[in-house]
């Protein structure tokens, strides 16, 4: 005999949001039916322990998925513990109990309801959103009767009371009309290999070459009821992370390394982590807000499948999982982010892939060498962000030598560097260095800087730093491991030794009224002062920049991001040997208000902006001036 009972009060709400709401994870469904399955056979597991009789002849654990394609039904058995008509009732009838309430009261002020119905453990409700009628049978082995539940979500249920004597629990889903892909083989196949491929329990479903009703039945399994991250390291082959990490990134060529982590200390968790080498279709690595992150398991349920919160975004390329059971089942995107276990995973996680890149750099130099081309932009970027760790980041990095002509590490530099003076004594002396660089679009732009030659004269060594991201990287990496990192272009370096620079500074004291005339002629809101260097080797002229102020190449990239900044006052570095210098000067003796020595001010502060790849004002002034010299 039938008899109806209504739902309590927040059961319909959340029936009413799942069946007149398009979600667009309702594929989750069948985590939560299987998830449940697995649940009700770890209890009975449990159970046999204690009674060695409670599981008879039934005592080989499985699911068993089916489908009626035709009449679009799906079948869920399992060999569980499952409930009398008393707990169907309690459990299935009335859910605000379980955590409903506040699952609801979350999502009403949510601005991601596509996720939370996945995120929040709703269990078997979940499966309104595909159904318009669920009939589930279960018999508990305390009871004599087996106990049929069927609602066609219409605010209330039935139950009926049945002699079954076998264990299992059926669950069955009459879709929705408009749901009827779920009733296909594949599709159920794609779903349970993407939540439930490693739930502890041998999932079954009809091998798909059988299903003529005249062949034999024969049922397959379909999942890895052991995770390769359960396993052991030693029982893993080399070729089985390989087919691992194809399976998430669905990169197919060898992974630089990789790092199986478990851990059973404060926070228990086990990972695998794959470094790529080559460039994978899905690492994105140049756009860090596209949504390829990794795979979050719980208890073996993929929960999260874009738990960007897990790493650092500079960590981006990595593919990885991460299982634990110190977290709930019912983990938000939310709680993700405030989760003190997970800050911890992060945090060790991060740890252990900079000591692997330590490693990489020395012992694989090669194949790192090549990860550096595809994803050494992104390490960069790590430096910038973080302030405790950007050292050891800038350790594992590699920038452009002018004298190697070729990437070098930092420590590479400063093996070769010269000693500049040393602090400390004994075991505690310590040879100081400086680590020169210059910053530029391109080694085109680098390398025809007009300060390059007297480095490359007095043989020191040069990092081109031409990444977009290196000027961000030298606004906050200002030493490494206690040596300074230098700008070739700022106003206060000097290569000279004393002897040199007082010769120097005697022989241009005569050029003090022709730099003044300079200043004035090119505008002092434009130029702060004009001075003689002997830092230009061959070359004639260049704008410099204080220390502290924005270099050019900084100028330029934040004026491109639309970003306001004030005018920079420069200044003007001439080379005193340089015969256009010397002929400005003698035009300035004869008469300081000659138009030819206008014009060659004019031309020698517009070749100086040319020479930073800047725009001119007027190229046509410019042109004009060239043409009235060659006449």
């Amino acid at each position: 005999m039938s008899k109806q009972y209504s739902f309590e009060a927040e059961t319909e709400r959340l029936l009413e949001l799942l069946t007149h709401s398009i979600y667009s994870n309702k594929d989750i469904f069948l985590r939560e039916l299987i998830s449940n399955a697995s649940d009700a056979i770890d209890k009975a597991r449990i159970k046999s322990l204690t009674d060695s009789n409670y599981l008879g002849e039934n005592n080989i654990f499985e699911i068993k998925i089916d489908v009626d394609n035709k009449n679009h039904i799906i079948i869920i058995e399992d060999n569980g513990i499952w409930m009398t008509q008393e707990e169907v009732i309690k459990n299935i009838g009335t859910i605000a109990k379980s955590g409903t309430k506040d699952f609801l009261d979350k999502l009403k002020g949510s601005k991601e309801q596509n996720n939370l119905i996945g995120q929040f453990w709703v269990g078997f409700y979940s499966v309104f959103m595909i159904a318009e009628k669920v009939e589930l049978e279960t018999k508990s082995n305390d009871s004599q009767h087996s106990v049929i539940w069927t609602s066609e979500w219409k605010w209330n249920y039935n139950i009926e009371l049945w002699n079954k004597k076998s264990r299992w629990t059926t669950i069955k889903i009459f879709l929705k009309p408009e749901e009827k892909e779920y009733a296909e083989n594949w599709k159920l196949r794609e779903l349970i290999k993407k939540h439930s491929h490693y739930v502890g329990v041998p999932i079954l479903m009809k091998e798909i070459a059988n299903e003529d009703k005249n062949s034999q039945e024969k049922w397959e399994q379909i999942n890895e009821t052991k995770a390769i991250w359960n396993k052991n390291k030693s029982e893993i082959t080399s070729e089985e992370y390989s087919e691992f990490y194809s399976s998430l990134s669905y990169d197919f060529k060898k992974p630089l390394s990789h790092i199986h982590i478990s851990t059973e200390w404060i926070v228990s968790y086990k990972s695998i982590l794959f470094i790529p080498q080559e460039k994978n279709m899905f690492a994105w690595n140049d756009d860090p807000s596209k949504e390829y992150w990794p795979k979050l398991f719980v208890q073996n349920v993929l929960i999260l499948e874009k738990a960007r919160d897990l790493l650092p975004v500079w960590l981006r390329f990595i593919s990885w999982v991460v299982q634990t059971s110190d977290i709930p089942l019912n983990i938000s995107r939310e709680m993700l982010q405030a989760n003190s276990s997970l800050e911890k995973i992060k945090k060790w996680l991060t740890k252990k892939i900079l000591e692997k890149l330590k490693f990489e750099l020395k012992e694989n130099k090669e194949n790192y060498d090549t990860f550096l081309q595809n994803y050494g932009k992104i390490l960069k970027e790590w430096i910038y962000y973080d302030a405790d760790l950007k050292e050891e980041i800038a350790g594992i990095v590699k920038f452009y030598s002018l004298l190697e002509n070729k990437e070098i590490t930092l420590e590479e530099y400063l093996e070769k560097a010269k000693v500049e003076k040393t602090e400390g004594e004994g075991e505690e002396k310590k040879e100081i260095k400086t680590i020169y660089y210059i910053t530029a679009k391109n080694l085109a732009e680098a390398k025809a800087n007009p300060y390059i030659d007297q480095f490359k004269n007095k043989n020191i060594d040069v990092l081109l730093l031409v990444d977009t991201i290196d000027e961000w990287i030298v606004g906050v990496l200002n030493e490494y491991a206690g040596n300074k990192l230098t700008s070739i272009t700022s106003s206060n370096l000097e290569l000279q030794n004393e002897e040199e620079k007082k010769d120097f500074e005697e022989k241009t004291k005569e050029f003090k009224d022709l730099f003044e005339l300079i200043k004035n002629t090119i505008w002092s809101d434009k130029i702060e002062k004009v001075q003689a260097t002997s830092r230009l080797g061959e070359n004639v002229w260049a704008l410099t920049t204080k220390e502290w102020w924005l270099t050019p190449q900084m100028e330029k990239m934040m004026k491109a991001m639309g970003q306001a900044i004030p005018t920079q006052k420069r200044i003007l570095e001439l080379n005193p040997k340089s015969p256009l210098v010397i002929s400005m000067f003698d035009e300035f003796k004869k008469d300081l208000k000659s138009e030819k020595l206008r014009d060659m001010i004019q031309y020698v502060y517009e070749q100086a902006i040319l020479l930073e790849w800047w725009e001119l004002e007027d190229y046509r002034w410019f042109i004009n001036r060239i043409n009235k010299f060659i006449k």
